[in-house]
């Protein structure tokens, strides 16, 4: 039997190295929606408050990216500015991880690449805005993002602010269903889709803190069950966005950019600088709340882990 190389593949940054060193909880953040999801500077200027929000609660922030054929565990300073600033960074799921490994270009980690991260490095918190799920029209373009087998295979605790409201909130969480995958939401009995705090969907789990989080994931560990739970952490109630305004302009923007060229990952940050656009700046606003909150909420989750 070869011997695992895998230390081969991994840099880490000199503040997780010392957390590892210290046993302090480490909560893993995607890189994408820095890559992706928000234009510069406001995605440095997110990052870098994620960052400190996560550190003021008693964990570390792990920001993961692929770099020169390396996957990065935790950004330094400088190398965050850099990829915050590049151009052409590759979206980087599992169906194109290792590739992006052997052709060293940079890559900016979705939440179903950071997951296989964290479940190759059994890193058990991990933060998002947003999961992927199933598109709308469905029917004509069989588009389901790879997160949800992530969540399901990787033995992680996923937090999240739910689906993206652009997807097809209903089907994607009936794909969760017939995956297994464990749902719980935060403090209401009905499950949250991102910028709407209330889906009209009712959540099959329901809890109240973080620290329950926390102890539900060891029970399972107990059990010696490897798949992974989603938290669905409603966006604060000052930062949701109405559904009856967004959701026309949601339609909308979908019929102007699908097609050939605005399809599979390219589609959802084109939406989303579409909606941008339109609403003045309101869905980043948003967007940034309710990652905060969930880095807040993840960070008491990997203390309550330890």
């Amino acid at each position: 039997m070869k011997k695992n190389k895998i230390g081969e593949l991994i840099t880490y940054s000199k503040e997780i190295k010392e957390a590892i060193k210290k046993g302090i909880p480490i909560v893993a953040l995607e890189s994408s929606i820095i890559s992706h999801g928000m234009p510069y500077p406001h995605s440095l200027e997110m990052a870098k408050e994620i960052e400190d929000l996560i550190r003021s609660h008693g964990a570390r922030p792990a920001t993961l990216a692929i770099l020169d054929g390396k996957i990065n565990v935790g950004l330094d300073a400088e190398i965050l500015d850099a990829f915050a600033k590049a151009k052409n960074i590759v979206k980087v799921s599992s169906n194109n991880f290792e590739a992006t490994l052997f052709s060293k270009e940079p890559g900016g980690t979705t939440v179903a690449g950071s997951l296989k991260i964290c479940d190759l490095l059994s890193i058990k918190t991990f933060v998002t805005g947003g999961i992927g799920g199933v598109h709308r029209d469905f029917d004509q373009n069989f588009d389901v993002s790879p997160d949800l087998q992530e969540i399901k295979s990787s033995n992680v605790i996923t937090i999240s602010a739910g689906p993206k409201s652009i997807l097809d909130v209903k089907k994607t969480f009936e794909a969760i269903e017939t995956l297994g995958i464990q749902v719980f939401s935060i403090g209401q009995k009905n499950l949250p889709a991102f910028w709407y705090k209330d889906s009209g969907l009712q959540a099959p789990n329901r809890l109240e803190s973080p620290l329950a989080v926390s102890e539900i994931f060891q029970i399972k560990e107990k059990l010696n069950n490897k798949n992974g739970i989603l938290v669905c952490n409603p966006i604060p109630k000052n930062y949701a966005l109405k559904k009856s305004e967004l959701e026309p302009l949601i339609e909308n923007g979908l019929k102007k950019l699908q097609g050939n060229v605005f399809s599979g990952k390219k589609l959802t940050p084109a939406i989303l600088d579409h909606l941008f656009k339109e609403t003045k700046g309101k869905t980043l606003k948003s967007n940034i709340e309710l990652v905060k909150n969930n880095a807040i909420f993840g960070a008491k989750v990997a203390l309550g882990l330890n």
